[in-house]
């Protein structure tokens, strides 16, 4: 029998243990099926002098579209930049065909934003963080 030990780090592991791991689940979920390919892609909206007033930021995996970030500076809040930044991402992704669009926000964040705009409420984590909670979309992209 093999000996082994638990370990414990601060952080994620080295990049030598990260390499390892991400080869193992790389080559499980191409086992099942699911070759693991994904992009990170952004969306800025920036002036002419390129000062930076908001931005998208998204993965594409399988068929899927995760919004890990949208953010418009509060000058430019309530005029449309945020629906017009998700419109293009949406773009985007059915151009990569994904059928469908995910994300997660917290109670004070923008669930009205993600509702205003066709995502539908799965699920949701209550009292987390105390007296708030958090709430997953998603949208059919079709």
């Amino acid at each position: 029998m093999i000996n082994l030990k638990l370990t414990t780090r601060e952080g994620e592991p080295n990049t030598k243990d990260m390499v390892i791991i991400s080869k193992g689940m790389l080559s499980y979920h191409a086992s099942q099926g699911h070759p693991r390919k994904w992009k990170i892609f952004s969306i800025l909206l920036k002036d002419q002098s390129n000062k930076l007033f908001g931005c998208v930021i998204v993965s594409f995996l399988w068929n899927g579209m995760e919004i890990k970030t949208i953010w418009v500076d509060e000058s430019l809040r309530q005029q449309g930049w945020g629906r017009k930044l998700m419109e293009a991402a949406e773009k985007e992704a059915i151009k990569r065909k994904c059928t469908i669009a995910y994300t997660n926000t917290f109670s004070w964040q923008a669930p009205d934003f993600y509702t205003k705009l066709g995502y539908k409420l799965y699920g949701r984590l209550d009292n987390f963080p105390e007296g708030n909670s958090l709430s997953y979309y998603r949208k059919d992209l079709v």
